[in-house]
Formats: C-alpha cells, structure tokens, sequence
C-alpha cells in the first residue's frame, strides 16, 4: 500500500514539474509592445505612427495628449485640455491598404481600442471633424496579447 501511495505521489509530482516546466497549452504569458510617441498634425496627408500586431499581440490601444486645435485662418493655437471629442482613429493594414473603421477616442483617458487585429503592419491614421481648425500633438500605441477592455485598472 505505500509503494503505490509512492507511486501516485510521485506520478503527481512529476505532472506537476511537467506543467511548471512546460507551461499550460492553452495559455500564454502576457505581453504587449510600445509604439510611439510621435508628433501628428491632422489633415498634413501623412499617417501618424507605424504599429505592428502579431498572432498573439492582437489588441492595439492608441493615446492622443498634449493636444491642441490651430485655426486655419488666424494660426491661433489653443490647448484642447483633454478633449479628443473633435478626433476619431483608424488603423490602416500597410500590405492591403484596407482600414477599420474610424473609432472615437475615450475622453476619460483619450484613448481608442482595436481588438481581434489580424498580424500586420498597420498605420495610424487621425481625422477630425472640425473644418477650420486642423489639430495637432502626440500619440502613442501599444500591441496587446490580452484585450484592454477586459481590464478596468491594469492587466500587467
């Protein structure tokens, strides 16, 4: 009786080195990769920032701040103190040239989520919807291997 408790207690340790050793299949360790930041201008005909996704980072936050609105007629610059209501975003695949749709960015941290992104170069691309001004200031992204909106403080 207690070879065999020996047997089953070492059976069990040796699963269990295994799964330490070799990690869960079907899991992954976290990670995610930062782009940016960069300076844009909206309407200037140039993509803002270049990201890359990959089959397991395939979640893509992108961040706009220290913003500012420049009227097109006057060149008066104002401070847009964190309002993004003016701004939308779209990543555009670079081998394809198809885009996502615009997605308005969340004022509460100025930021917009893409997820499920198949692996790709990918452009950043900022429009706003203001006729006489044109915006400019930085953004940043960063590549997900979990999705951002599942988390509500920090999913490191």
């Amino acid at each position: 009786m207690i070879k065999g408790l020996k047997k089953g207690i070492v059976a069990l340790i040796t699963a269990g080195a295994l799964v330490f050793v070799l990690g869960n299949p079907n899991t992954y360790a976290a990670s995610y990769t930062d782009f940016g930041p960069a300076s844009f201008a909206t309407e200037d005909g140039k993509y803002e920032l270049t990201i890359r996704t990959t089959s397991v980072e395939k979640n893509v936050t992108i961040w706009v701040y220290d913003l500012y609105r420049v009227n097109r007629n006057s060149g008066a610059v104002t401070s847009m103190n964190g309002d993004t209501s003016p701004l939308s975003v779209r990543l555009c695949n670079a081998s394809t040239g198809n885009c996502t749709a615009f997605k308005s960015f969340w004022n509460g941290n100025s930021s917009a989520i893409f997820t499920n992104m198949k692996a790709g170069t990918f452009y950043v691309d900022i429009r706003d919807s203001w006729a006489s001004y044109y915006f400019k200031g930085k953004v940043a992204a960063k590549t997900y291997s979990w999705n951002p909106d599942d988390c509500w403080l920090d999913c490191n």
